[in-house]
């Protein structure tokens, strides 16, 4: 009592298990009530992320990839998240009581909330609300802005917002362009996967349900809707009065 303590250590080999998956490793005394318990996410050593050749993947919608969607084709928009137009500075840790008391002090978010059964994230062990292994993907994410996008449009992991600030924020959605269908994420898919097995898995998640039978948005949306998620962040004169400088995304 009153100080740590190595008890002892423990190797657990994990290659033979079925992945991926989340686990839980628990601790207890026996002969007592002290029990203690972590959530571990195991992914494979060696996954496939790419793309089927009906599916493309780029970071901006040029000509060519527009008139790509428009003919039928398959896209995943993986968007910088430095070049996403937001004033909402995400966390992986939830906001301090509120933006009015904070006074716009980052983060402005709530975590994540999204379908585990939705078949895009049937790849990517997951809760229907934020957990360690959103971890790394939120802290390289930013929260598009999707109040100017259909109100049918629901997207696959949302991003709660503060209750002051009532947005509709989402981090991956599907939409139909056309006669093609594009998924857009504002998650970093591109860098460093071998050393992020989280993005790396629901990057390949994401692919997986692309190349389904399953996805097939509905909702139809403009290339001119999506483009707009795109810019600067907002001016400083452009803010409500109280609010303060963000950090950098």
């Amino acid at each position: 009592a009153g100080d740590l303590y190595t008890a002892g250590h423990l190797k657990v080999e994990l290659c033979d298990l079925p992945t991926p998956a989340k686990y839980t490793l628990e601790l207890a005394i026996e002969g007592t009530e002290a029990v203690n318990d972590w959530d571990i996410w195991v992914y494979p050593d060696v996954l496939d992320v790419n793309p089927s050749e009906d599916i493309m993947i780029v970071e901006v919608l040029s000509p060519d990839i527009q008139a790509y969607l428009q003919g039928g084709g398959k896209v995943l928009l993986c968007l910088d998240p430095g070049q996403v137009k937001t004033d909402v500075a995400l966390g992986f840790s939830s906001i301090f009581w509120n933006t009015a008391w904070t006074k716009w002090m980052a983060p402005h978010t709530l975590g994540i909330l999204c379908d585990p059964e939705h078949p895009a994230l049937a790849q990517f062990p997951t809760e229907y609300h934020s957990n360690w292994q959103w971890s790394d993907l939120i802290q390289r994410a930013a929260a598009m802005d999707l109040d100017t996008l259909p109100i049918t449009l629901s997207p696959i992991v949302q991003v709660v917002p503060d209750w002051f600030e009532p947005k509709r924020l989402g981090l991956v959605f599907e939409a139909k362009i056309g006669k093609g269908a594009l998924v857009v994420s504002s998650v970093d898919l591109r860098g460093d996967l071998g050393q992020r097995p989280a993005a790396r898995q629901i990057k390949a998640s994401l692919l997986s349900y692309m190349a389904s039978d399953a996805f097939g948005p509905r909702v139809e949306v403009t290339l001119e809707a999506i483009q707009s998620l795109l810019g600067a962040p907002l001016p400083m004169e452009n803010r409500r009065p109280g609010e303060h400088g963000l950090p950098s995304l």
